[in-house]
């Protein structure tokens, strides 16, 4: 599955975080708005009632004027002043319409009406100062015009900063990713056991601390590895000397006239014993190189040469239960490790022989770089397919047969490490091995 790059998602979220930050400064601006406009009016229009009745009370004409002109310039606030004993307003305005007759009127109450001419909604107050009536009002619907241009600002807005995010997110992103990709490409490195990467960051951050501890670790890591392949391959010579030394010794005992036959058959027990742990061993010591190999080889290899030659080896297992191996092998030649395809064929082609049924036939067959060694199955009605790769384990009724359960489990490691699929199925009691090589 393609994975979007780290690139990508940083500009797609702050891409995201802009529209909708813009989204939330939109919605507010449309239902809360109009609400904290006359809030503030509602503050304020007592405070220009009581500027006015000072200005009233001190005979101050001009100055009311004046102030009464800037509050309509500045703030778009009326205010109107009924002369005293008069019955409408001084400028003839807001005289008429419902709410503005002098018997509806109400001293210091806020009121919401709409123009008679216009049906402009607008914000009234209204009180009596000095027996003058006195009406600030402010309309309200030119805040649906500031909806509007509020709306298109941050709509403009919000494509402004995406096309400047993508610009600096783009110029921020490769030098974040670029770190991330360094420290990605080393830890693969590592996860191949190759450890000579450089693996500094330098970064005062999370980043550079995180590249300083994937070092710390690669280098133990490395010190781990040597050390157990030193012991790998100290204890493969320690252990496989005395054994050897030992089927040595009984073989000679075994020649002795003199061995009577249950002393003989004790001889015989200690050697097959001797030659089942050298075999166990051996498989180990693969599997532990298996885990810490570092690189593997890759050369031209004859496959009908290589398979000829293993059944040639395992020819005895064939004689002992007059097996008929049939092969139809085709000239193959494959780039692959030669030493580990080997040995996961050897054990392969074993298996099948070791497995298989008296009297029987094991087909090897080569066609299109495609393996196949099928067998007639000994007696196993609870073979599970999922467990035969798992270490030292053995079907319940093959224990009577000479083996160690690790077989399967080399030839799975070996397959992973060269690459190579295969399938395991039985099919009218014949077991069948596919190897798909390259």
């Amino acid at each position: 599955m393609k994975r979007d790059s780290l690139s990508k998602k940083i500009f797609l979220y702050s891409a995201l975080i802009i529209v909708i930050a813009m989204s939330i400064s939109y919605t507010i601006s449309v239902f809360f708005l109009e609400r904290h406009f006359i809030s503030e009016r509602k503050e304020e229009f007592p405070k220009i009632a009581r500027e006015v009745e000072y200005l009233i009370s001190n005979s101050k004409n001009l100055d009311l004027e004046n102030y009464i002109k800037n509050l309509k310039e500045k703030k778009d606030i009326t205010v109107l002043i009924m002369a005293e004993g008069e019955k409408k307003w001084i400028n003839n305005r807001g005289g008429s319409g419902s709410g503005f007759l002098i018997e509806n009127l109400e001293s210091k109450k806020f009121f919401i009406k709409n123009q008679r001419l216009t049906e402009a909604k607008i914000l009234l107050y209204n009180e009596k100062i000095q027996n003058r009536w006195v009406s600030i009002r402010t309309s309200l619907s030119i805040l649906n015009y500031y909806k509007k241009e509020i709306g298109y600002f941050n709509l403009l807005g919000a494509f402004i900063a995406i096309f400047i995010s993508l610009i600096f997110g783009k110029l921020f992103s490769k030098k974040f990713v670029r770190d991330i990709e360094i420290l990605q490409n080393n830890t693969k490195e590592i996860s191949k056991l190759n450890f000579k990467s450089n693996l500094e960051i330098k970064r005062d951050d999370e980043l550079g601390e995180l590249s300083e501890n994937i070092k710390v670790m690669s280098e133990k890591l490395e010190i781990a590895i040597n050390d157990l392949e030193s012991f790998v391959s100290n204890t493969s010579h320690e252990l496989k000397t005395p054994i050897t030394i030992i089927s040595s010794k009984v073989q000679v005992l075994m020649k002795n006239e003199n061995v009577d036959l249950e002393t003989l058959e004790t001889y015989k027990t200690i050697l097959r014993e001797s030659y089942y742990t050298k075999e166990l061993i051996s498989k180990l010591l693969i599997l532990s190189k298996l885990d810490v190999l570092k690189s593997i080889k890759n050369e031209k290899v004859e496959l009908k040469e290589l398979i000829l030659k293993i059944v040639e080896r395992y020819d005895y297992i064939e004689l002992s239960k007059n097996l008929i191996v049939n092969l139809d092998i085709e000239e193959t030649k494959v780039c692959i490790d030669k030493e580990f395809l080997q040995i996961a064929l050897e054990n392969i082609i074993q298996n099948s022989l070791k497995y298989s049924e008296d009297d029987k036939e094991v087909n090897i067959e080569l066609k299109n770089n495609i393996l196949k060694v099928t067998n007639k199955m000994l007696p196993n009605k609870n073979m599970d397919l999922e467990k035969i790769f798992i270490p030292f384990n053995r079907g319940e009724n093959f224990s009577r047969i000479d083996g160690n359960g690790l077989g399967l489990t080399l030839v799975k490691k070996i397959f992973l490490l060269l690459n190579i699929k295969y399938e395991v199925y039985i099919k009218n009691e014949t077991f069948n091995f596919i190897v798909y090589l390259k």
